[in-house]
Formats: structure tokens, C-alpha cells, sequence
């Protein structure tokens, strides 16, 4: 079993923090071997829970495009072994399905069916920023239809140490954003389940199970921000790995990383992860394949 190919808790780290970092344009957007698989089910999504994944505001359209354009951009720059694109439509060239831009109400749906991040369009509101626009098919236990229209701070309002620590610092970060820069971060958590659509309601029940070890994921957030240069809204998307927490157990390192980086958590971040139902259980199993080598 490979390891993860993101571990944001190397080195013990899972705090609050920013942890931004300057990332080339040809790396802005993953694509990989679940490609199909994530947009099939994002298809699903849309066509099931539409209302819960995809929210945009009345005068947003124009925001929406811009959105997709520089995606079918970047897809016909770096992509075009996989897409191609023309005036009417975006074919993938793999699956050999074509979406026609007429076909779509959204231009932000569309956009979210040409890649596997999620896609989250902040919008400048006096000196802040507020949630606008987005498609959000693998939510990490929030809601988009809570979170909708609400501000960078009030968005992180619930996390603990955000609002003291970072806050400011965030709103400044998105207010002088250059152009053509992208950056990138990452969030870690562990999860009972392997399935990307992990809404709010899905925290509680963790809370009242007795997880085993094995039955665990980790669940891995690399998101990107950048700014559109017509609307100056900042585009902020998600890609979320799922790994199955025995993938770590091949290197020593990891395994002591994640027991560092648990260990290191402030208590209201262990309860607000979801991990003090199962830490001691999980250390000390981890524990337990170290003394096994």
C-alpha cells in the first residue's frame, strides 16, 4: 500500500495555522487515477442533493464564468491529452462525453465536472470577503447551505483558536493577494468512513461510536487560493484525499508524525476533529506496529 501522497502532519503539525505556500500554475489542480470515480459522484450529487453542494447568488454569473474560463484555460494549457475544448463545448477526450456550455444554468457546475476539487468563490465585501458562489461535494462536516453568504471570519467562527490567532491575518492575506499567484495549503483529520460527502450532521455520529483503529481514514484537505483578476473575488478550491490509516504503517516516520501531531493538539481541536472518542485506542495501537518492527 502507498503512502499518502500529502502528510500535513509530518513533523507533528495540526494546529490553527496558515501555512501558505507559492505554487506553480501547472501545479494549481490535481488529476489522478479516481478521476471518474469522484465526478461520477459528483454527478450523483448534483443530481440528488443539489441544493446542499451547489449554492450561488442571484448576480453571480458573471463570477461563475470567470471561474470556469480560467479552468477550461488551464485544462486546455496543461490537460489537452484530456479535454478538448471550443466555443460550444468541453469534451473529455478519456470518457468521451461532451458538455455543451448551453446545456448548463450554472457555469459554476460545469466547471466543478471538469475537475476533482471543489470550487469556492469569495467575493470583496468592504474589507472582508463573503461566501458567494460555490460547489462543495466533499464537505469536512460543514454545511454550504449554513455557511452561505457568511464572511471568512464568521465561516471559521467554530474553530477553535481561528478567531485569536489567524483571523486578521487571513482577511489581510486575502485582500493583497497578487495576481496570477496561487497558494497552497492543507488541513488533516481523521474520519470513520472513506466517503468524500461527510456533511455537518456526520460529526454527532462519531461522537456516539466506538471506533476501532482499523476502522479508521485519514482525511486530507489540499486547498488553493488565487485571485480572479475581473471580479477580484478570490477562488478558493478543495481537493480531499482519503487514505486508509493502515497506509502509514509501512514508514516509521509517519507513524510517529501522527502520534506527535495528535498528541500536539489543544483539547477544543481534538474535540472539534472529532478525535477524543478514539485517540488513546488509536496512539496506542499506533504504538503498538512500532514495537512490531
Amino acid at each position: 500500500m502507498d503512502l499518502p501522497i500529502h502528510q500535513p502532519y509530518e513533523n507533528g503539525k495540526g494546529g490553527v495555522e496558515i501555512g501558505l505556500r507559492p505554487i506553480e500554475v501547472e501545479t494549481w489542480l490535481e488529476r489522478d487515477e479516481l478521476f471518474s470515480t469522484e465526478i461520477k459522484e459528483k454527478k450523483k450529487l448534483f443530481l440528488e442533493k443539489k441544493d446542499e453542494v451547489l449554492m450561488t447568488s442571484e448576480d453571480s454569473e458573471d463570477l461563475q464564468q470567470e471561474v470556469l474560463d480560467l479552468i477550461l484555460n488551464y485544462l486546455d494549457t496543461f490537460h489537452n491529452n484530456a479535454f478538448k475544448v471550443n466555443k460550444a463545448c468541453v469534451e473529455n477526450l478519456i470518457s468521451g462525453e461532451i458538455y455543451h456550455f448551453k446545456d448548463f444554468i450554472n457555469p459554476l457546475e460545469l466547471a466543478s465536472l471538469l475537475v476533482q476539487e471543489d470550487l469556492i468563490v469569495m467575493r470583496p465585501v468592504k474589507d472582508t470577503f463573503s461566501l458567494q458562489s460555490a460547489s462543495l461535494c466533499a464537505p469536512t462536516r460543514w454545511s454550504l447551505k449554513e455557511k452561505f453568504g457568511q464572511t471568512l471570519s464568521e465561516i471559521h467562527k467554530g474553530v477553535p483558536g481561528y478567531i485569536e490567532k489567524i483571523d486578521s491575518r487571513v482577511v489581510k492575506i486575502f485582500n493583497n493577494l497578487p495576481n496570477e499567484k496561487i497558494f497552497e495549503r492543507f488541513n488533516w483529520s481523521i474520519f470513520d468512513s472513506p466517503e468524500l460527502f461527510q456533511p455537518a450532521q456526520s460529526k454527532s455520529l462519531v461522537e456516539i461510536n466506538n471506533l476501532e483503529p482499523e476502522n479508521l481514514y485519514l482525511r486530507v484537505e489540499r486547498q488553493t487560493i488565487r485571485r480572479l483578476n475581473v471580479s477580484m473575488s478570490v477562488l478558493f478550491t478543495v481537493r480531499v484525499h482519503v487514505d486508509h490509516i493502515t497506509s502509514i504503517l509501512s514508514c516509521k516516520k509517519s507513524i510517529l508524525d501522527l502520534i506527535k501531531a495528535i498528541k500536539s493538539l489543544d483539547e477544543d481541536m481534538k474535540s472539534y476533529k472529532v478525535i477524543k472518542p478514539f485517540e488513546e485506542n488509536l496512539i496506542n495501537w499506533l504504538k503498538s506496529k512500532l514495537a512490531n518492527e
